[in-house]
């Protein structure tokens, strides 16, 4: 498995359980779910129970790869990629 080192920007919830908006982060493989898992490890098993729904991304989160939505977990990532993590504001 084929590690990558990424920008990951946090927004909203991620930030909060993350502690921090900007890192730098090495994954444990090339994908956004493996970049979940990453970060989960590194949130203390905190982040994978909000974000994830049925082994999907739940709703209510949006990830962007260099500026562009990712829909997939099975998205690749390459070094140097900027990750952004949002939570999707609702209600009214």
């Amino acid at each position: 498995m084929r590690s990558v080192l990424v920008t990951v920007v946090a927004f909203g919830l991620w930030q909060m359980i993350l502690g921090s908006k900007t890192r730098q982060v090495k994954t444990n493989g090339s994908t956004i779910r493996d970049l979940i898992d990453t970060l989960d490890d590194l949130s203390m098993g905190k982040l994978a129970n909000e974000v994830l729904a049925d082994e999907a991304l739940d709703p209510k989160f949006k990830i962007f790869v260099n500026g562009h939505v990712s829909d997939s977990l099975s998205t690749k990532l390459t070094d140097g990629d900027e990750v952004l993590l949002f939570s999707v504001i609702d209600g009214g």
